[in-house]
């Protein structure tokens, strides 16, 4: 039954529907409403299949002056269960350190298909919005939306929407000085074939990054980011008329599939292939050997973005803002640091 309400309850068991409504929002105890009573409602309201409206009793709260803050998040399908866990171990240990009255909701959606949950953005849901993971077509979309709830996107620029977001270019090029700093010529270039300016900002950062340093880019490839994609990346590259000596992984979850065929093949890293990928799991560091990285801070971006939704609800920020954070690389045996001079 869908019409379950309050009202239905109380004609059920003949008592007043204030007496139903205070027994089932908590306060039976308070308002000295006997045990026998408070357990009678209960079980008839189980029965039932009673629903409480949470919007409403929100807005009860609301207007009583202590409503928690509730912040949506909008999560892809496409994203590994370890960066979910890094994001909301940031989420937790923001919310804690700033003792702030928030409450978070994860409401998952298909990547490239946000508009199958456009609801959350039209009916407003929440009091702000922080969108994961968008592709280009998935950012389009929220742009011609009618929203007024506030939106951040987490690692995503665009004109009309503030972004916690690095530099993706910037992160390309920086590899590419690694690179030839340490002495390569002839280079290579894993990317994702996701759909995604930034991910297509990295990649071009870097292959902007080999030409300014005389590097040669030998081989280049997009597939999906899953260990199968670096499978079919690797068999590729041995196919291919030149092996390079380093390769950059635009993103980190192809790596186990390249050591695989590796290992198969007898190619050896560091020594023949020197291997740097984007973004750090712990799986890159069980990887044998450990796998080098360019990284960003979750736990910075993941505050950032909100302290700034924040500030955009108490309407202290009512303008696009754009907030950059820094890469940052993690040194490990399947490539070097810099030489010193």
């Amino acid at each position: 039954m869908s019409n379950i309400s309050i009202k239905t309850i109380a004609e059920t068991l003949n008592l007043s529907p204030g007496t139903v409504s205070l027994v089932l929002n908590g306060h039976g105890d308070r308002m000295r409403i006997s045990k026998k009573t408070q357990e009678k409602i209960l079980e008839e309201a189980k029965k039932q299949g009673y629903k409480p409206n949470i919007y409403a009793r929100r807005l009860r709260q609301k207007s009583a002056g202590n409503a928690s803050t509730i912040i949506g998040i909008l999560w892809p399908s496409l994203y590994s269960s370890e960066l979910l866990v890094r994001f909301f171990e940031a989420v937790n240990q923001t919310i804690l350190e700033g003792e702030a009255n928030i409450e978070v909701v994860y409401k998952p959606y298909h990547y490239s298909k946000i508009e199958k949950i456009s609801d959350v953005l039209t009916n407003n849901m929440f009091n702000g919005v922080i969108v994961v993971g968008a592709s280009d077509s998935d950012v389009e979309f929220i742009k011609n939306v009618n929203c007024t709830m506030p939106i951040v996107f987490f690692n995503r620029q665009n004109e009309k929407y503030s972004t916690v977001c690095v530099d993706d270019y910037n992160t390309g090029n920086k590899v590419a000085e690694l690179f030839h700093a340490r002495g390569h010529k002839q280079v290579g270039l894993i990317e994702s074939n996701l759909l995604s300016r930034h991910h297509s900002l990295r990649s071009l950062g870097f292959t902007d990054g080999c030409q300014r340093f005389g590097m040669e880019l030998v081989f280049t490839t997009k597939e999906t980011p899953t260990e199968e994609g670096g499978v079919r990346s690797a068999l590729k590259l041995l196919e291919s008329p030149k092996i390079p000596s380093a390769i950059f992984f635009a993103q980190s979850t192809m790596a186990p599939g390249v050591y695989k065929v590796f290992e198969e093949r007898g190619i050896k890293i560091p020594e023949d292939v020197e291997l740097l990928a984007y973004g750090d799991t712990a799986t890159n560091q069980l990887l044998r050997p450990t796998l080098s990285v360019i990284d960003l801070s979750i736990q910075n971006i993941v505050r950032k973005c909100i302290q700034l939704i924040m500030e955009m609800i108490k309407g202290n920020v009512q303008h696009q803002v754009t907030l950059l954070e820094d890469t940052f690389f993690i040194f490990r045996e399947s490539c070097g640091g810099f030489p010193e001079k």
